[in-house]
C-alpha cells in the first residue's frame, strides 16, 4: 500500500509540474461548455441536458486519460526493479478514478450554472456519476496501458476504447435520465447494478491483461 500511495502521489507531483496538461483540460471543458450555452441560450430540455453532460465528460475524459501512460514511457524499465504490475496498474486506477471525479464535479458545477439544473435526487444522480466514471476511468486507463506501446497511440485509443465504454455509457445515461425523470433507487436498482458490474469486469480485465503488455 506505501508503494501504490507513493506512485499516486508521483502522478499527482508529474501532473502539478507540468501544468500545461491540466490547464488544456480545463480551457477545453469550459469552451465546450460555453459553446454549448450560446448555442441552446441556455435553455434545453431534460433529454439534450443529459445528453450533452455524458459527451463532454466523455471527451474530456479521452483528453485527461490518455496521457496515463504517456508519460511513463520513460520509466516503465526504472519500474520493474520498484513495483509490482499489478502494484502501477492499481495506482493509475485510483489516481484516474479521483481525477476524472474530479473533473466531473467541476463539469457538473460549470454545467449547472449556464444550463440550468434539474437534478432533484442528488445523492442517486452522484451514485451513477461515481459509477460512470469509475467505469470511464478504468476503460481508457487499460486501453492506454496497451496504446502506449504502439507507434499510433490516438488510433489504437480511438479502436480499442470505443467497445469498451459503450455498456458503460449506455447504462450511465439510461440511469441518470430516469434519476432526471424522478425514478427512484428501486426502479433502476438493476440499471446500476449491471453499470457496477460492468466496471468490475473492466477492472478485473485491466488486471488480467496489464502484466501481460507492461513487460512486452
Amino acid at each position: 500500500m506505501q508503494r501504490i500511495a507513493q506512485l499516486i502521489k508521483k502522478d499527482l507531483i508529474v501532473d502539478w509540474r507540468q501544468q500545461n496538461p491540466i490547464s488544456g483540460i480545463l480551457l477545453y471543458l469550459a469552451s465546450t461548455i460555453f459553446a454549448t450555452y450560446m448555442a441552446f441560450k441556455g435553455f434545453v430540455s431534460i433529454e439534450v441536458w443529459n445528453a450533452l453532460f455524458w459527451i463532454i465528460l466523455l471527451f474530456t475524459s479521452i483528453n485527461a486519460i490518455s496521457k496515463s501512460f504517456i508519460q511513463e514511457e520513460r520509466r516503465s524499465h526504472y519500474y520493474f526493479f520498484l513495483c509490482k504490475p499489478g502494484e502501477i496498474i492499481l495506482a493509475k486506477l485510483i489516481y484516474s478514478f479521483l481525477y476524472l471525479l474530479a473533473i466531473a464535479a467541476i463539469s457538473l458545477f460549470v454545467y449547472a450554472v449556464l444550463l440550468g439544473n434539474p437534478i432533484n435526487n442528488y445523492s442517486l444522480f452522484t451514485l451513477n456519476l461515481f459509477l460512470g466514471c469509475l467505469g470511464l476511468s478504468s476503460a481508457f486507463t487499460m486501453v492506454s496501458s496497451i496504446a502506449f506501446r504502439a507507434s499510433n497511440r490516438s488510433i489504437m485509443m480511438a479502436v480499442l476504447g470505443f467497445p469498451v465504454i459503450i455498456p458503460v455509457l449506455i447504462l450511465s445515461i439510461s440511469n441518470s435520465y430516469k434519476i432526471l425523470d424522478s425514478y427512484v433507487f428501486s426502479q433502476i436498482q438493476g440499471n446500476l447494478t449491471a453499470l457496477f458490474s460492468v466496471d468490475v469486469i473492466i477492472i478485473a480485465l485491466t488486471f488480467v491483461l496489464f502484466p501481460f503488455t507492461w513487460k512486452s
